[in-house]
Formats: C-alpha cells, structure tokens, sequence
C-alpha cells in the first residue's frame, strides 16, 4: 500500500515538474505633462534599441494617459512619447525594464519639444 502511494506520489511529481512555464512581460507606459496631470492621445511608442527588434511597439494613450502593451520576452525598452509631427509639439522619454508575470508602470514625463535639442 505505502509503495502504491509513493508511485503514485512521484508519478504526478514528475508529471506536473515538466510543465514549462510561459511568462509575460507587460507594462503601462502612464504619460503626464510637468505638473503630474495625465495626458490623453499622447502617441507612445516602444522599442529596444537594436536593429531589426521584435520589440516594437506603438499606440495612444487613454483618457488618463495611461497604454498597455505585453511582450513575450525579458527585455528592456526605450519609451517616447510625442504629440504633434515633424517635428512633435511635446516629447518625452523614459525607459523600461520588463519582469515575468508583472505588470511594470513606467512614467513619461512630457515637455514642450526644443529644436534646438532633439532626441531624448
């Protein structure tokens, strides 16, 4: 009896260890202007900084500044958020890194964009 309960004790052992488990990584990018206040349809944009990525993500931000996205991978990623075109009328940036099985909130602050000093 004790030996059928220990086989059947290191049968399930042995069966539920070989599972693999899949992580997520996901985060909020949550964007505000100076004063702390959130900032909707701001356009985020997510990526890491390296040619031909698969971590390349876009989208806007809701009625409270806030957008979500879920990648597949550890990773950390460079965080912009514009508003405006060629060139932005507001810029900021920030950077991530992702954790497994976490949400992580990242915060971009925004300013009004400088010619004179491009880029983040």
């Amino acid at each position: 009896m004790i030996l059928r309960l220990l086989s059947i004790f290191l049968l399930v052992f042995t069966l539920s260890s070989c599972e693999k488990e899949n992580p997520t990584y996901s985060f909020t990018v949550r964007v505000i202007n100076e004063e702390g206040v959130g900032l909707p349809n701001m356009f985020v944009e997510a990526s890491a900084d390296v040619p031909n990525t698969l971590a390349d993500f876009s989208g806007k931000t809701n009625e409270n500044g806030e957008i979500t996205f879920t990648y597949q991978y550890e990773a950390v990623l460079k965080v912009r958020a514009t508003r405006g075109s060629n060139p932005p009328t507001w810029m900021g940036c920030n950077f991530v890194k992702l954790e497994a099985n976490k949400t992580v909130l990242v915060t971009v602050v925004v300013q009004p964009y400088d010619p004179s000093q491009p880029g983040c």
